[in-house]
């Protein structure tokens, strides 16, 4: 009899299964329950869980025997609330969504500097609207969170020949940006040409992007929110893109999610909406981790990637 039981709670059970079932992991059985009753009926017998945040949260407290989870998201927010058992050991994922991130910002960064909406709005039209091309090397990316996926964003940014700079709660240098900021944010965003936000969910990243922080930011400016939805006061942004204070923005979150269909924010002029999709990917790093973080379990060393409650990362 195996002497660990792990239990899947993901929107992809079959394929986490099938995966972690060909690591060959010893001593390992791996429950991948299809459905709700399954889940409840399995749950007391595991001692690990993999799992996806926002659906584990509804499971962890009947999860009594689980010693260890493994997040497959980098941000836990959804573990880390009120009323939660957090006596256990969470890991998060990291050095994963970087590269996915960055490509997504950079695909808004170069589709709104290469005006793509706006040729092919002429193009349906029949419209030949030569114009100088915009190119974005030389301009300023703000990063808003200049942690390790922030730095990819800002890797990429080198590479395209702009200036990076970054916000963080640490006044120290970091790999890849030109410079950073800590302290006043407004002083931070006012210089960028894109503005990208990447921060977690915390206490302290409430509704930082308020009124305030938007008109603080040039009036040609490009917003992006790929880090939590909880940063942003929607209303604000909404409020900035009216008044032209901000020239688009691009939400992949949000404060509630998914996003209701009678939500006005679908309807705003200049802004982009995607479903929590930036970093939705599978990736082998995801199984390396997990595979790595269970020999030590087994052998009670330090696990990789120790989300503390306290910080809520």
């Amino acid at each position: 009899m195996a002497k660990n039981t792990v239990i899947v709670i993901t929107r992809n059970q079959e394929e986490y299964e099938r995966r972690l079932t060909a690591l060959g992991l010893p001593d390992l059985e791996v429950l991948a329950p299809r459905d709700e009753q399954g889940i409840r009926e399995n749950i007391g017998r595991a001692n690990i869980m993999l799992a996806t945040p926002p659906l584990a949260r509804g499971y962890i407290n009947d999860a009594t025997n689980v010693k260890w989870m493994q997040s497959t998201y980098a941000g836990v927010d959804a573990l880390n609330a009120e009323g939660l058992r957090k006596d256990y050991v969470l890991t998060n994922i990291r050095d994963v969504y970087g590269p996915p991130l960055a490509e997504y910002a950079f695909a808004y960064i170069l589709a709104f500097r290469k005006e793509l909406a706006e040729n092919l709005a002429y193009q349906k039209k029949h419209e030949w609207k030569q114009r100088v091309a915009g190119v974005i090397a030389g301009q300023t990316l703000c990063i808003v969170g200049a942690g390790s996926i922030g730095k990819e964003i800002a890797r990429l940014g080198k590479a395209f020949g702009m200036r990076t700079i970054g916000y963080r709660t640490k006044d120290e240098p970091a790999e890849f940006f030109d410079e950073i900021y800590s302290g006043d944010l407004k002083k931070c965003v006012a210089e960028g040409d894109y503005v990208v936000s990447v921060l977690p969910r915390t206490k302290n990243t409430d509704d930082v992007f308020t009124l305030e922080t938007f008109t603080a930011m040039k009036s040609t400016a490009l917003f992006i929110n790929i880090g939590r939805g909880n940063a942003v006061v929607e209303q604000d942004l909404v409020t900035a893109l009216e008044k032209k204070l901000i020239a688009r923005a691009v939400l992949d979150v949000f404060k509630g999610e998914p996003l209701p269909a009678d939500s006005p924010l679908w309807e705003v002029e200049n802004l982009a909406i995607t479903p929590h999709m930036a970093g939705y990917i599978f990736t082998d790093r995801e199984f390396e981790i997990f595979e790595e973080n269970y020999r030590r379990f087994c052998v009670g060393e330090e696990l990789l990637y120790r989300v503390d409650f306290a910080k809520g990362y």
